[in-house]
């Protein structure tokens, strides 16, 4: 890193914070809508979910060790591919018999589940190599 850039490592080290605040945030407004309305899922709640998991898995400081960078990435790539397959197959079933293709997932709730595969897949990965 170029001695003048000083900005990435306050932001790499403070994307946990920010991440596990948008977490709570969201979890937080998920319950209130269930208690008060009745309705747990809210897409923009789950975006909001899905972007504090980004900032959690991007969190730390920046990734100098090679073997982190590739299975971060690695985690990530299987994440991607098995939620594409996986939720194009749920959606195919979900809005199969409806012309309209209502009641699908939403993109908020594939980047949800792709980036929470991916802290699983990374996990795996960490603990077999």
């Amino acid at each position: 890193m170029h001695p003048k850039q000083r900005y990435l490592v306050p932001f790499f080290s403070g994307s946990f914070y920010i991440g596990i605040a948008l977490i709570l945030l969201a979890l937080g407004a998920l319950g209130y809508e269930w208690t008060s309305n009745g309705v747990w899922y809210r897409e923009s709640l789950i975006g909001t979910l899905g972007m504090g998991l980004l900032f959690l898995f991007f969190s730390g400081r920046p990734m100098v060790d090679e073997r982190t960078r590739f299975l971060k990435f690695q985690a990530l790539a299987y994440a991607f591919v098995i939620t594409t397959v996986v939720g194009s197959l749920v959606n195919y079933l979900i809005t199969y018999p409806d012309g309209m293709h209502q009641e699908a997932f939403s993109s908020y709730f594939f980047v949800f589940g792709c980036l929470l595969l991916a802290f699983i897949c990374y996990r795996i990965l960490s603990v077999r190599g």
